[in-house]
């Protein structure tokens, strides 16, 4: 179920099939952060594929009252985070993730600031991934200090952008 407004923007059944082809061997036993979660599409994927834990992130009422309903009606049991993505990135979780999957809002720098805090914040484990969702036609290059770019998949006008910590090379 997705909510019925033109801010949100469920991520395609493609596009997650393509992220989870790539990274399906990594996914069970992981902890997994869905930042800019809206109704939870891509960490649902990762719990119904063996993710130990996934804790979801996004400040839309309407995004988080449809996420809350699926968690529900699925069964799934985790932390959701209500409120902006930056609050709960400095709050620095106890924890570090395999896999940070970051889907904000198209326009803006959100995508930026969010792997800067990353980066930062040390959040990511050892191997672990930032995977960055934007257009296609978006030209610009996103990074930061400490995370170095690994691959980038094309799918029409959306493409997925892979980030590791720069001491795993």
């Amino acid at each position: 179920m997705s909510p019925l407004s033109d801010k949100v923007r469920p991520t395609l059944d493609r596009i997650k099939e393509t992220l989870f082809n790539i990274i399906q061997f990594d996914v069970p036993g992981c902890t997994f952060l869905d930042l800019f979660s809206g109704c939870g599409g891509v960490g649902i994927e990762a719990v119904s594929r063996g993710a130990q834990e996934v804790i979801f992130c996004d400040w839309d009422r309407d995004s988080l009252k449809v996420l809350k309903t699926n968690l529900k009606n699925l069964g799934i049991d985790s932390f959701v985070y209500e409120g902006d993505f930056k609050q709960l990135l400095k709050r620095q979780p106890p924890e570090k993730f395999d896999f940070i999957y970051i889907d904000p809002p198209y326009a803006g720098d959100h995508a930026q600031t969010a792997l800067e805090m990353i980066a930062e914040k040390k959040l990511l484990k050892k191997d672990g991934f930032a995977i960055v969702e934007k257009l296609t036609e978006d030209k610009r290059e996103f990074g930061a200090d400490g995370l170095v770019m690994t691959q980038s998949r094309k799918m029409g006008n959306v493409t997925m952008v892979f980030y590791t910590r720069e001491d795993n090379e």
